[in-house]
């Protein structure tokens, strides 16, 4: 019973130096390519190929979390963020300029829980990198005026992936931050194959979000 006693005493003690913080910030949501057909067109010259992509654009976005330290290097983060930006489609050929054609938009709501690995725990400036599972919600709206030459899906997709990245924080006090992240959220892509059509050669790759923030943490 003593034995027990004193394994108990020696796993709740670290447990209740255990501090947790939250977190808030915003910046930019960097969008990356979702989809890419090519095609060949017949022309007065013979033929030509054109590529086009749908991706969205830049825009601002929000994350908020809350975090819980497991020891002084190590730190267990649950963060949501949410962004919403006009999808576009960019079309490219031999003869025509790139030209982007208004196709809707787009909203993700991303849920990541990374490992936070600091790998300087103490001093004014601290750096982390980061890394674990996510998922994302992305919800596409079409304009009434939209056109293009990809078809898009009404209504929200859930899909699972990772999310990896890094960041620093300025600490003028233990309980208080100024921090930046960067973090690459990597989910498998809402688009299927049966919404474009046989039209072409069509890649759908798993889009690279970059999501970067500046924002404060708090601890208590």
């Amino acid at each position: 019973m003593k034995r027990l006693l004193l394994v108990l005493l020696s796993l709740t003690a670290p447990l209740e130096a255990q501090d947790w913080s939250v977190g808030a910030g915003g910046g930019a949501f960097v969008w990356g390519h979702f989809v890419k057909r090519t095609t060949t067109i017949a022309t007065e010259d013979g033929t030509t190929r054109q590529t086009v992509t749908l991706s969205a654009t830049t825009r601002p976005g929000m994350a908020l979390d809350i975090e819980r330290r497991l020891g002084e290097r190590f730190a267990l983060r649950l963060e949501g963020s949410f962004a919403r930006s006009p999808l576009g489609i960019k079309g490219t050929s031999r003869q025509d300029p790139a030209v982007t054609i208004s196709a809707g938009d787009i909203d993700v709501t991303a849920v990541t829980m990374p490992l936070v690995v600091r790998i300087n725990p103490r001093g004014t400036f601290r750096f982390h990198i980061m890394g674990g599972p996510a998922a994302a919600a992305y919800t596409i709206r079409i304009r009434p005026d939209a056109a293009g030459t990809i078809p898009l899906f009404r209504g929200t997709r859930n899909e699972w992936g990772a999310a990896a990245g890094a960041g620093m924080g300025w600490y003028p006090s233990d309980r208080f931050a100024i921090e930046a992240n960067a973090l690459d959220i990597n989910t498998s892509s809402p688009f299927r194959r049966e919404d474009i059509g046989g039209l072409g050669t069509v890649e759908i790759s798993r889009p690279h979000n970059l999501h970067t923030t500046i924002g404060i943490r708090y601890g208590f």
